[in-house]
């Protein structure tokens, strides 16, 4: 081989290696000192347009919260509404409130934050050697990790005893969906679809009525949450409601039939009338002697005080003697 030829796969070679060096960022990156959620906004952009709908995101500001807590004069609730980071706690142990920074709710290092240094995650596939330092969690993945916070008014242990074909796999089965991103990338939304989900209410119960040789009757059955319906919030709760039609053509006012709910521990007159997981109710209507019309329907109240045209109506039917 001449000479020339050797020397140019040599400079051929040398010209290739600089590219793959200015092209590709070098594997040994400096390590991002991690100070605030702000800084995941850069290279997570996808993740953080999700979070920004999220009610984690409003878990502080929330003005439901904020009335429900008295300003957050019960102190106790903050804990959840802006934790410290949650690895920094034993598997399943309630948080701590955190003291800067409250206003972001439950943000990226109320989660992801590692206590000894760079971020938590359970992605497989994370590059390890990114600015913020990936380490692989298994525990993230897992209802423990939710239970810090989310256990508080028992959906966790719900959740262990619902029928195996309702659990899902965990926590994220539901409430982080798969998803694909900008670049194809694939991750778990970061919107955490729940009771502020109407899809997501809608897809956790089934409401049957009927005016059949039996009489007039409406059931509701939770199919579809591996935890009682409605969960988590004692503030939370759902209303099935009926009206009947006169002989006039008039309608009369929404009465309630019955109200889903786990109360406060103060509120000792009430009962526990949460619908656990795989179980059906139902419930006979009385309608008048020469009624011939009705509608059921059931709503569903963040706040048990909620009017009803706040309320989220789930299901509407019509009932026909």
């Amino acid at each position: 081989m001449r000479l020339g030829t050797v020397m140019s796969f040599v400079f051929a070679a040398a010209g290739i290696a600089v590219l793959v060096k200015i092209v590709l960022p070098p594997s040994d990156t400096e390590p991002l000192r991690i100070l605030s959620s702000g800084q995941c906004l850069e290279c997570h952009a996808g993740v953080a347009a999700e979070w920004q709908t999220s009610h984690h995101k409003f878990a502080y500001e929330n003005p439901e919260v904020r009335k429900l807590s008295n300003n957050f004069a019960n102190q106790e609730c903050i804990a959840c509404h802006a934790p410290r980071p949650v690895l920094s706690f034993e598997p399943g142990e309630r948080v701590l409130a955190r003291q800067s920074e409250r206003g972001l709710g439950v943000d990226c290092l109320a989660c992801h934050a590692h206590p000894e240094g760079g971020v938590g995650t359970s992605n497989i596939h994370a590059k390890l050697d990114a600015p913020c330092r990936p380490r692989l969690v298994e525990r993230m993945s897992s209802v423990e990790h939710c239970a810090a916070c989310h256990n508080q008014h028992k959906t966790v242990e719900q959740w262990r005893g619902a029928p195996d074909n309702l659990k899902g796999n965990n926590c994220l089965h539901c409430h982080m969906p798969e998803t694909w991103r900008e670049g194809g990338r694939k991750g778990r939304n970061h919107s955490f679809r729940a009771s502020h989900d109407l899809p997501s209410l809608q897809s956790a119960v089934t409401m049957e009525a009927a005016w059949d040789s039996d009489g007039a009757w409406v059931s509701l059955s939770n199919h579809g949450a591996g935890h009682n319906f409605p969960t988590d919030e004692r503030s939370r709760a759902a209303d099935l409601q009926v009206r009947w039609m006169d002989a006039q053509g008039e309608w009369s006012l929404w009465e309630r039939v019955h109200r889903f709910r786990d109360p406060y521990r103060d509120e000792t007159d009430l009962t526990n009338t949460q619908l656990p997981a795989g179980e059906t109710q139902r419930f006979e209507l009385l309608p008048g002697a020469d009624i011939q019309q009705g509608e059921v329907r059931l709503l569903y109240r963040t706040n048990p005080y909620l009017e009803d045209a706040l309320a989220s109506e789930l299901f509407r039917m019509e009932l026909a003697r």
